[in-house]
């Protein structure tokens, strides 16, 4: 589907039944990039931790709010996506809402569109290299922003990220430790 008609389809449905899902990361040394100091003077800044890792989430943004969001450490892939759409989304979604979400390989999985579809729900893919025309990705943005302010106030992390998501997500945050 070409932008200008996924505008226009997006267009003609209520937003209430509108659901954009999205998964983003951030990794341990991803501290804040700037900092202020006295002029003439260098900004110093401490890191709480010295490896790195990456803390994923999953998230629903529905009616400018963050719903379904799921914490988990490594990188998303089809089980974890699966696995998040079978035990948290659809128990979220009221039937006749239209899911959109990018083309990832493992969003395009038949699994993926039977449980959706199972719970009276579709799924619209965004056009090809349209990240700007998913709004959760702006709030990813504004996340990790605030999440690399606060980093070096937290041991690991994974704990900075459930505390900032905690004061943005109106259900209880759901953790995928591992996943085989």
């Amino acid at each position: 589907m070409l932008r200008n008609e996924f505008i226009e389809k997006v267009k003609q449905i209520s937003k209430e039944n509108l659901v954009f899902i999205d998964e983003s990361g951030i990794e341990d040394n991803a501290c804040r990039e700037y900092g202020w100091s006295i002029k003439g003077t260098r900004c110093y800044g401490n890191k709480a931790y010295q490896h790195k890792s990456r803390v994923s989430m999953i998230a629903v943004l529905c009616n400018n709010q963050i719903i379904a969001p799921v914490i988990f450490e490594g990188n998303c892939n089809k089980a974890i996506f699966t696995t998040y759409v079978e035990t948290i989304l659809i128990k979220e979604l009221p039937p006749g809402q239209i899911v959109i979400m990018d083309n990832i390989n493992f969003h395009k999985n038949t699994i993926i569109k039977v449980l959706i579809e199972s719970v009276g729900c579709s799924i619209l893919f965004l056009p090809t290299y349209s990240p700007d025309l998913n709004p959760i990705e702006h709030y990813w943005f504004k996340i990790k922003n605030e999440i690399r302010k606060v980093t070096a106030q937290f041991k690991d992390i994974s704990i900075a990220v459930e505390h900032l998501m905690k004061f943005i997500c109106i259900v209880p945050i759901s953790y995928v430790i591992a996943i085989s």
